[in-house]
């Protein structure tokens, strides 16, 4: 089985160094800028399309050109590779549109957001030391082996610090070990996940790494808002501000990915619901909307799935009006409740937690599904 896996490190570059990452940012980020300004005039006045092959050629006379000169101490593959950005950009909005979806036309970039570039090949990897093109060795924290074959290397600035990216192409063979348990997932906002086996019910409380530091992000708005735009200080407050939000964002991930370890490691099929995560922000109350985003569902639900391909386990999914919150895992009884009633009550005398009682239920539908494909369980 062919996988792709992508191996992320932080980078320890001099100062140097450092100022190259942001001049190929920069450059990256001008010509994706340049491309779209230009696909957009030429759509405007003339109902064309450039393709990107044209816009690729364009790269060696703007080379040529005295005012974009600088663009010779940028790697020519990592340019190319912006305008691939854009191509594909535009390809997904045309697409949209033939659907008959919410388009969403490409944005410009501008500086300080999600700064990055990367190289297709010509990258080489040592102990700790990686050599880019252009940019020479430089070291990062190898905290583990990379494995695979090398597809494409990107190099992106998260805070104040920058991280390379390696991602690989892998021959796996799957051998998972069975441990004969299913588990039944419920995401919420009290709790995180209440996560229903055959030993217990459990629950893991909601980290709300958002809410701990909004105090301190809100903080540091204000201060930001009343710099002067651009001015130096400006600048000093935005990376402040920045390397917050990558603190909370990385405390996430880091929390995501030890939960989705552990859950696919002691299990052999989890069951979780359909959530329609966007209709919910969409709908949902302002307070509401945040929890939901500071939880990291749709992260936490990504994270399952590649995890339980990668180790051969299954994950399932409940029907998407699958009534996990209402039906009586004792005897099967529909009663309907509103959100606010956190305690199941059944005629048939049961009463549970309402989040117990559809993580019990999810947990009953995957090993249905399962034994409906003749796993044994």
């Amino acid at each position: 089985m062919l996988i792709k896996k992508t191996f992320k490190f932080c980078l320890r570059p001099n100062k140097k160094q450092r100022e190259k990452f942001a001049q190929f940012a920069g450059a990256c980020r001008w010509v994706y800028n340049r491309g779209l300004a230009q696909r957009t005039d030429l759509w405007q006045k003339e109902q064309k399309r450039i393709s990107l092959f044209d816009q690729n050629n364009q790269l060696v006379a703007l080379k040529r050109q005295e005012e974009t000169t600088w663009l010779k101490d940028v790697h020519s593959q990592v340019l190319q590779q912006a305008l691939d950005d854009l191509d594909k950009a535009m390809q997904a909005f045309f697409r949209r549109v033939k659907r008959k979806e919410t388009p969403g036309y490409p944005r410009f970039r501008c500086k300080g957001n999600g700064d990055s570039f990367r190289y297709p090949q010509g990258v080489t990897i040592g102990k700790g030391i990686v050599r880019l093109p252009k940019i020479g060795a430089v070291r990062f924290r190898q905290s583990r082996d990379i494995e695979g074959n090398l597809k494409q290397t990107v190099v992106v600035k998260e805070g104040d610090k920058w991280y390379v990216c390696f991602s690989c192409e892998i021959e796996q063979t799957i051998t998972s070990k069975v441990t004969g348990d299913t588990a039944g997932i419920d995401v919420g906002i009290e709790n995180f996940a209440t996560i229903a086996n055959k030993h217990s019910i459990s629950e893991v409380k909601s980290p709300s790494f958002l809410k701990k530091g909004l105090s301190h992000l809100r903080h540091l708005s204000r201060k930001l808002s009343k710099k002067t735009f651009k001015s130096s200080n400006w600048k000093k407050a935005k990376a402040k501000l920045n390397t917050w939000h990558a603190k909370i964002r990385h405390q996430r991930q880091d929390f995501l990915h030890k939960l989705s370890t552990t859950l696919v490691k002691n299990h052999d099929v989890i069951a979780v619901e359909s959530l329609q995560i966007r209709e919910l922000l969409m709908t949902a109350p302002k307070t509401l909307a945040r929890a939901i985003t500071d939880a990291g569902w749709r992260q936490f639900l990504q994270m399952l799935q590649y995890k339980c391909d990668y180790q051969g386990k299954s994950l399932v999914k409940a029907g998407k009006f699958f009534p996990s919150s209402q039906l009586c895992s004792c005897c099967g009884r529909k009663t309907r409740m509103e959100l606010r009633i956190r305690t199941y009550s059944c005629e048939c005398g049961f009463q549970i937690h309402r989040d117990h009682n559809a993580a019990l239920n999810l947990r009953a539908a995957g090993m249905s599904v399962r034994k409906a494909c003749g796993a044994v369980l």
